[in-house]
């Protein structure tokens, strides 16, 4: 073999080689980073929210009936399981307890309507995660419309109209979950103890008293309640998703 024809081989196969390494290394996986992993989400209680609310409402002296309306309210984080917060609502009312006398001569229908209720309370709340259990209280109020009609028997009859508010106060607690980071949903108990009120109305035909107490100045709430939460004024916000590798 000539040395010409040794330099060939020799080239031949010094290329041959090179290229099954390089083919090799085409075939191994090229490396490449994980994608990123979100941290999760950290649900934060503290911060102004505003929502509705609906649910039923009764007296010893009155059949149930609707309670609906809205409430505001700001939270402040005593540590990370605990906070105290201040929230004001305002709820219209169906409930109403009515009454009639019958005497000789004629009858008499008195009726007061409990029209609506407000409260300004302090929450302490414990929460894990995102749920939360709370109790409440604070000074209430009531607007009390009274109502009384006479009727005489072969003479007629005459009505007269009163509006009162009656002033009181009013525990109760919840649970609500945070089912988004700036929506929760909450079911609520208030028990309310008003003062006595009461009224005299003059009509035509006489005047007429009604009163808003005893029984009538005890109402307990059931209601439900979906709240939406802007954030902490006052203090850290929400915590935004974090990417981790």
């Amino acid at each position: 073999m000539s040395r010409f024809t040794r330099i060939i081989l020799s080239t031949a196969v010094l290329s041959l080689g090179l290229t099954g390494a390089l083919s090799a290394a085409d075939l191994r996986p090229a490396y490449k980073a994980p994608p990123p992993v979100a941290a999760p989400m950290t649900y934060s209680w503290a911060g102004f929210y505003i929502g509705a609310n609906a649910g039923v409402g009764w007296t010893e002296g009155s059949d149930a009936g609707f309670v609906g309306g809205g409430q505001i309210g700001y939270n402040w984080a005593l540590s990370p399981n605990w906070l105290i917060g201040i929230e004001g609502d305002f709820d219209g009312t169906s409930l109403k307890d009515s009454t009639t006398l019958v005497v000789p001569g004629g009858s008499l229908t008195a009726s007061a309507d409990l029209r609506w209720l407000a409260s300004v309370r302090g929450r302490l709340g414990y929460t894990w995660d995102h749920y939360m259990l709370y109790f409440t209280g604070g000074g209430a109020w009531a607007d009390v419309k009274g109502s009384a009609t006479a009727t005489v028997t072969g003479v007629g009859s005459a009505s007269a109209v009163a509006n009162a508010t009656a002033s009181g106060w009013v525990i109760g607690g919840g649970g609500e979950w945070m089912f988004a980071p700036n929506w929760t949903f909450g079911i609520e108990y208030l028990h309310y103890e008003f003062d006595h009120v009461n009224g005299r109305v003059t009509g035509p035909g006489g005047s007429f008293g009604f009163d808003f107490d005893g029984t009538d100045g005890h109402v307990d709430v059931v209601r439900a309640r979906l709240n939406y939460k802007f954030g902490d004024w006052f203090g850290k916000g929400k915590s935004p998703v974090a990417a981790r590798y």
